[in-house]
């Protein structure tokens, strides 16, 4: 296929269809899969060419539809990367519902040092979380991504698939977090690092990043990897202030899984469409 949403290999393209819970049409013409994703799903495609995507991409999402109904997911999602134009593709996005989120970048750490032990001033100290922490960490955040929130399904995600997840307290109260995932192939992944709002200015955004990254450097791994939002400009300097560098970057669709929503919202277009054709008849 020529064309694909998220360019990856071969390789890794057929393990994400082959990944478990993924739905897949499979034809002549192109593939489109719903996949399980970080607690929500993902909606993958690839076409032969554009005329080819224009011909058969909303009959093949409407055949996944069912699929999103029986899952229990805050949104359904969809990536761009190495996408050059994406006029052509408004009116098939509009068609499916899908509405621009926010762009994303994936920082790496190119050499951990398990040698690098960090270290934490007076009244600072960092600890592993215990089940008493979720409900703090939650609130952090939530009220730390405001409108750029992942979704609630994504943070069950992350809890569930931890190996590691690290409290930073300041005189006894938790005001920065960090969550690990796995390390494969001498690669971790650090799920999220997060410090509350009305914590900021005082470097614990680069603590608890250096504490996941040494963490994951105990576990064999000699790099790091970290997605963070380019909006939220204080995540983006801290990773490169502590050696991340940018890797892949790409754009995220969303679409609600609430159909009520996305009939009101149709229904408001409509209607807007309507009073700009004919709003000064008068």
């Amino acid at each position: 296929m020529l064309m694909r949403n998220t360019p990856v290999s071969a390789r890794e393209w057929r393990e994400r269809l082959d990944s478990p819970g993924a739905t897949v049409i499979d034809a002549e013409v192109g593939q489109m899969a719903i996949v399980p994703e970080r607690g929500q799903l993902t909606l993958c495609w690839a076409f032969t060419d554009i005329d080819t995507m224009r011909q058969h991409y909303t009959a093949m999402f409407d055949a996944l539809k069912p699929e999103i109904a029986d899952a229990d997911v805050d949104f359904l999602t969809m990536d761009f990367v190495q996408v050059q134009n994406r006029d052509w593709l408004k009116p098939l996005l509009d068609d499916t519902d899908f509405h621009f989120f926010a762009e994303w970048i994936e920082m790496t750490h190119p050499g951990l040092d398990p040698e690098v032990i960090p270290e934490f001033p007076e009244g600072v100290t960092m600890r592993r979380a215990t089940d008493d922490d979720v409900e703090r960490m939650y609130e952090i955040w939530t009220e730390a991504y405001g409108d750029l929130l992942p979704g609630p399904g994504t943070f069950d995600y992350y809890l569930e698939h931890q190996t590691w997840t690290g409290a930073l307290e300041q005189d006894g109260k938790v005001v920065a977090f960090a969550i690990n995932g796995p390390v494969e192939a001498a690669v971790g992944e650090i799920f999220d690092a997060v410090v509350a709002p009305e914590a900021r200015g005082h470097g614990y955004g680069q603590l608890v990043l250096a504490a996941a990254a040494y963490q994951l450097s105990t576990q064999e791994a000699r790099r790091a990897t970290v997605r963070v939002r380019p909006d939220i400009k204080q995540a983006l300097r801290t990773c490169s202030e502590m050696g991340f560098k940018p890797g892949r970057a790409g754009l995220e669709y969303r679409r609600t899984t609430d159909e009520e929503a996305i009939k009101q919202r149709r229904d408001e277009r409509r209607v807007a469409g309507v009073k700009a054709r004919f709003g000064g008849w008068r």
